[in-house]
């Protein structure tokens, strides 16, 4: 599966480094280079340490019916597994969500079927294991084969 993209979360980081690194090595030469590398790493990793707070935050206090609706709209499907891990946390019953997840597995664009396969992997193990060399960049016929040999 491929890494994810360049975010702007990266490019706050790398500005903040090379930041650091100028202010540091101007005013402590080479070992101020060094402390404003990391200071200007650490300060520009922050917005992404906050977003995330934000939104662990925001999940941790929905309703469990709330995050499935989330789920089930198929408008979040890019943190279907974070959705399925907190109602796992909580102890719900996930099982009915697996429909919801084939359904991504299914889909005509390769991006759901791969947000879809790392769910199903996550939440449903059991079934990953029966699409043995799945690939969600595979053609949407072949990923629809697979995906029926899951029993809903």
């Amino acid at each position: 599966m491929r890494q994810r993209g360049f975010t702007m979360f990266d490019l706050l980081g790398f500005v903040g480094l090379c930041a650091g690194i100028c202010v540091g090595a101007k005013y402590g030469g080479v070992i101020g280079a060094a402390i404003g590398a990391l200071a200007g790493l650490l300060l520009g990793r922050l917005p992404y340490s906050a977003a995330s707070w934000a939104a662990r935050r925001k999940l941790e206090q929905a309703s469990s019916q709330a995050l499935r609706e989330r789920l089930r709209s198929g408008k979040e499907y890019f943190i279907a597994h974070l959705l399925l891990a907190h109602l796992m946390k909580r102890g719900e019953d996930v099982s009915g969500e697996l429909p919801v997840i084939v359904g991504l597995i299914k889909s005509a664009s390769s991006e759901q079927r791969r947000f879809g396969w790392a769910a199903l992997k996550f939440a449903f193990p059991d079934n990953a294991s029966k699409l043995a060399g799945f690939d969600p960049r595979d053609s949407v016929e072949k990923c629809r084969e697979a995906a029926s040999r899951i029993e809903l």
